[in-house]
Formats: C-alpha cells, structure tokens, sequence
C-alpha cells in the first residue's frame, strides 16, 4: 500500500482574455464566458474530441487495466453537475461541508473538471471516486451553517478547511483549480504539513496571467505539485504563470458540456492542466497501491520520467511535461524517502519546519481547522486552553523537546 512519513484564476477562453479579480476573495474563478460552442449537442463527447487522449495514449492506458479503479480524488471547487450525459456512470459524491450559494460560473467550472477527470468516454482516471467540495467564492458567499464563529464567516468552506475535511473523509488525492490569495494563511500551512504527513497529494494549478512567481496561486506553494499549462501540441502556453513553484506541466486544453446550457465548449487554463496531473497519479495510486511504496518516491518518479526537459527544472514547465506511460513503468522504489515539494523558495508561506512542527504537536491550535488527527503537545497554555480550539492537549510532551541528537 502507499504508505508516508508517520479553477485556476481563471477559466481560460480559448478565444477570450481574462479580467482582473479581487485579491480579497478566497478562491477565485475567473468571470470569463467560455468561448463559442464547438459543436451542435445532438451527440455525446468522446474521446477523439480531446487532445491530451492520443496525446498521453489514454485508449492503451486503459487496455492494460489504469482506470484509477480504487481511488478517491477530492475536487475543491464549484458544484459538479452529474445529470450530463457525459458523466452517466460516473462516480462522483457530493461532500460539501455546508450550504454555499449558487455559482453557475464556479459549477460549470468544476463540471468540466469532473468531465476530464471521470467521464467513462474520455476521463484520464474514469473509474476513480471524485469527492465534491464546494468552495465559497467570497467571505459572504456561505450561508450561516459555514460559519466557524469565531472565525471568518464562511469558514468552513474555504479551501483549508476542505483540504483538512477532504484529509477526514479518506481522500487519496486533493485537485485545486482556483487561486488563494492568502499568501500568509497560517491554517493552510498546517493543512499542507498535515497532507505532507498524511501522503495525501494536493494538485493546484498556477494561474493563467503570465505571471512570474505570483503570490496568490496554491500551487506555487511548497508541499504542493504545481501544475503549468502546455498547448495541445505541448508547447508552453502563453497564458500559464511560471516561477519557483512549477514542479510539472500538462495540457491544458479540454472539450466539455456546460451544465449552464449543455453546449459543448473547448476551454483551456491551468486549470484543468491540474486535475490532468492529479488523475495520472490517481493511476499510479492503482497501479503502486500494493507495493511499498511512498508518496515522496512517487513524486519523485513523476519528476524523472517527464518529457522535455532530462531532468533539469525550469521555471516554465518545472520538470517537464508529465508522462503517464513512463510513470507507470517505473520502479519508485529506487528514489530515497525524501520528499522533493517542500522547499520551493522563501516567499512561499511553506517550509519543511512546518511539517516537522505539526508532526511533533506544535502548531498553535488555534491555527489548526479541521483536523482529526492534531494533539497539541507544546508549552503554550494560552494557545492551548483558549476557547474554541477544541484538540486534545498534552503540555510540553513534544519529542522535539527530548531529541538529543
């Protein structure tokens, strides 16, 4: 078995830019309307309207059994829409925390995620479990039953809180497509460290406003696979943000029903380059689930077998386009127990002492959400016996206040 240590801003058009949005919002789709129907909708989509299916040769993929059968992707993001034809059949759970609002523009998005990641036809892991956690868009978005009460009023669906829940639920793999501009969030480091612990990998997406290292993606964070979009023909695409925090890149480009009108749309951003990276390691979930194998060899294997670039890192496509097959084939297990996410440059709010803090019980509790698993185990009485941080409490038991060596 795996076994561990102890919407992009913006939906892109193929056609059309996107507009600025507020940095104030929790995670933020763009408002860009998809480009022109791509075809009359008196037919199902297929296979051999998407690109990434010869491209990644998905058809022999599948022959040889890598359907991601067994795995459960946690998607947070809009509502996914299951009533399309294109996801009949499909297993898709709907575990939101509490009551958010209506989106059409955010469930269209995470529609079309659901379609690339799970349609029988055409999904790159189409038997895999999507987990469905929707995320608010804004502090007001949520109704009362999302509110945390001593914390912001949507609390409990914005993207930490989801990514701890998706931790609970028993979620393999997290796949994040919106932007967080909370760059300095201390909740989501000690959602991160506890992922990093758990083995869970969190896919998040870069953005798409040719931006260099910016501030306010996911997926630019340490402990996190950040994903970078590439063109159908694997060229970088000029929309995709670059920087520190590239570990991969993958297409980017989709065809998919809307559940708004249920037209078909080719649509194109980082974020669905992301939920393309996550499904590839949803098969490699399957395909290594019964070896001894870690999530760090795997990351690892996943960086050495990408095309383009023989290993060497860059701050466009990180360590290259991901290639299934070869991942696939690979033999994880020759890679060293290290983890290769955690440490993508200083300006990220994210470093390997945080994994270390939150393993030995010294994140401060009132900055933990959602965590199932957390024993507070420092010194800090004020931290620990404050109301409404509700973890148990062990005062000064930390092994890191014992470790001699």
């Amino acid at each position: 078995m795996m076994r561990s240590i102890g919407r992009s801003r913006g939906l892109r058009a193929l056609s059309v830019l996107a507009s600025a949005c507020a940095l104030a919002l929790t995670a933020v789709l763009s408002p860009v309307a998809p480009a022109a129907p791509a075809e009359a909708v008196d037919r199902e989509i297929g296979a051999a309207d998407q690109a990434y299916y010869s491209r990644y040769n998905l058809s022999s993929l599948r022959a040889q059994g890598y359907t991601g059968e067994g795995v459960i992707i946690a998607v947070i993001d809009g509502r996914i829409d299951p009533s399309i034809p294109e996801l009949q059949g499909a297993d898709i759970v709907d575990k939101s925390t509490c009551d958010v609002g209506a989106d059409a523009e955010q469930d269209e998005h995470a529609t079309f995620i659901a379609q690339l990641l799970v349609a029988p036809s055409f999904g790159v892991a189409p038997k895999a479990t999507i987990y469905n956690y929707r995320t608010a868009l804004s502090v007001n978005q949520g109704s009362d039953d999302c509110s945390l009460g001593w914390t912001r009023p949507d609390g409990r669906a914005t993207t930490e809180y989801l990514i701890e829940q998706a931790i609970n639920d028993g979620a393999n793999i997290i796949s994040i497509s919106s932007n967080y501009p909370e760059s300095r969030n201390s909740s989501m480091r000690w959602a991160i460290s506890r992922a990093t612990v758990a083995g869970v990998p969190i896919v998040a997406s870069v953005g798409n406003d040719s931006e260099y290292n910016p501030d306010d993606e996911l997926g630019m964070w340490g402990g996190v696979v950040g994903v970078a979009a590439l063109e159908q023909d694997g060229t970088v695409a000029d929309y995709s943000n670059y920087g520190d925090g590239v570990t991969l890149a993958a297409v980017g480009e989709i065809m998919a029903r809307s559940p708004i009108d249920g037209k078909f749309y080719n649509t194109s951003g980082t974020s669905y380059a992301a939920p393309m990276v996550a499904g590839f390691l949803a098969l490699a979930w399957q395909r290594f689930a019964g070896d001894e194998v870690s999530v760090y060899q795997l990351f690892q294997a996943m960086q050495a077998t990408a095309w383009g670039t023989n290993g060497q890192w860059n701050e466009r496509t990180g360590y290259g386009e991901i290639n299934p097959a070869a991942l696939l084939a690979a033999d994880p297990s020759q890679y060293p127990e290290e983890n290769p996410l955690l440490e993508k440059g200083s300006r990220f709010a994210f470093h390997e002492d945080d994994v270390y803090n939150y393993y030995y019980g010294l994140a401060n509790p009132r900055e933990v959400l959602n965590d199932d698993w957390y024993v507070y185990r420092g010194v800090d009485e004020e931290s620990a016996l404050s109301e409404g941080q509700g973890y148990e409490v062990h005062l000064g038991t930390s092994p890191l206040y014992h470790y001699s060596g």
